[in-house]
């Protein structure tokens, strides 16, 4: 029994999300003697709201040393691995954030939890790199696990209209500036709409009609809304979150330094008259959808948690 230990968060994103998936994913493949669950330490009673079936949930603090493994997230693996490894329970630490491995957690006792844990997953290039760089002598249980991206959801429009989209809640700071930036300078046939308090649905169908998105992405262990945006057919502009870099391709995806405020705008300018000169390559743009659903697809997301199993199976 796999038991991913969750935070609790009403409306899942990010992590959370992932961890939710990949219980789904696991339950559905059906392998024999295999079954996962999520649990939530804090109130065993919570739920996450999600668009996952087929998910167990483990109510009690009863353990199981023999056949139960933990799955603890990187946030919270020194102070979780620690009380596992007082219970002789066996886990893993999955890493969804390269830049969040000693977060609320001294140097030592983080280090401690990856020397003793039997798997240590990864979900991008970037965090895999940041994981050698930081534990080079556990190389050997690194484990690569792969994201996807729903295309069927996230796809163009057939009529793509003139808006700019971005996510409020992503540096704000800088955000802000770059809408300030350009205001005065924003041709009055171009709108700009903010992604926030929306269903996934709803972002998706605001993202295929949009042309430009602006990412904020800080740090990110591999941000998804930059490629679901990308995969609903808009020019990606801005930071790559250093994760970004795996899949940031050439023509759709433009690069800014974080914090150049000013070459931001200047981008977002230029795009917007290439775009109204009729100047701008939207084949390019086909052949990278098409390069993005390979690289994040359902089939590599599945085959990586099979082979996660088997390597647990094998310990």
């Amino acid at each position: 029994m796999l038991t991913y230990l969750c935070p609790n968060a009403k409306k899942a994103s990010g992590g959370v999300k992932v961890i939710y998936r990949h219980v789904s994913l696991i339950n559905d493949m059906q392998i024999p003697g295999v079954r996962a669950q999520i649990f939530h330490p804090k109130d065993v009673d919570f739920r996450c709201e999600v668009p996952f079936t087929n998910l167990n949930f483990k109510k009690n603090f009863i353990f199981n040393k023999k056949h139960e493994v933990f799955v603890i997230h990187e946030m919270w693996a020194a102070r979780e691995a620690k009380i596992a490894r007082a219970k002789g329970i066996r886990y893993i630490i999955q890493v969804q954030g390269g830049y969040d491995v000693f977060r609320k957690a001294d140097v030592d006792s983080v280090y401690t939890a990856y020397q003793h844990a039997e798997l240590i997953t990864c979900v991008s290039d970037d965090i895999y790199a940041c994981l050698v760089f930081l534990f080079p002598e556990f190389e050997q249980k690194i484990y690569r696990l792969h994201l996807s991206v729903e295309d069927d959801l996230f796809k163009p429009a057939t009529h793509k209209e003139n808006l700019i989209t971005y996510m409020p809640r992503k540096l704000e700071k800088h955000s802000t500036l770059v809408l300030n930036y350009i205001a005065r300078k924003l041709p009055s046939t171009w709108k700009i709409v903010p992604i926030e308090n929306m269903s996934q649905e709803a972002v998706a169908e605001t993202l295929s009609k949009s042309k430009i998105f602006l990412s904020f992405s800080e740090l990110e262990g591999l941000g998804l809304p930059p490629i679901e945006a990308a995969l609903a057919g808009n020019i990606v502009i801005g930071y790559t979150g250093q994760a970004g870099k795996e899949y940031w391709l050439e023509e759709q995806f433009h690069e800014v330094n974080c914090g150049d405020i000013r070459k931001f705008s200047e981008v977002i300018l230029d795009k917007i008259t290439k775009i109204d000169d009729g100047n701008f390559n939207f084949n390019k743009i086909k052949e990278n959808i098409t390069i993005l659903q390979n690289k994040y697809s359902p089939i590599k997301e599945l085959a990586g948690l099979r082979g996660l199993v088997d390597q647990l199976i094998k310990v």
